[in-house]
């Protein structure tokens, strides 16, 4: 597992947008599901758009 699918590394994207969130107020947890670190950005989070976590699929709001 590289750094950045650890969460510990300097590239974080939100898991809904894309969007770059290095260093931006976004949310950062782990995977119900697997544990995989998931990250949302704020404008995500208040418009409940749903992720999805790349290693196993588990999809939230």
């Amino acid at each position: 597992m590289s750094q950045s699918e650890r969460g510990d590394g300097h590239s974080q994207q939100c898991n809904s947008c894309g969007m770059d969130v290095s260093g931006t107020n976004a949310a950062r947890f782990e995977c119900p599901e697997c544990g995989h670190m998931i990250f949302r950005c704020a404008t995500c989070r208040k418009q409940s758009n749903n992720y999805e976590c790349p290693d196993c699929g588990f999809r939230g709001p």
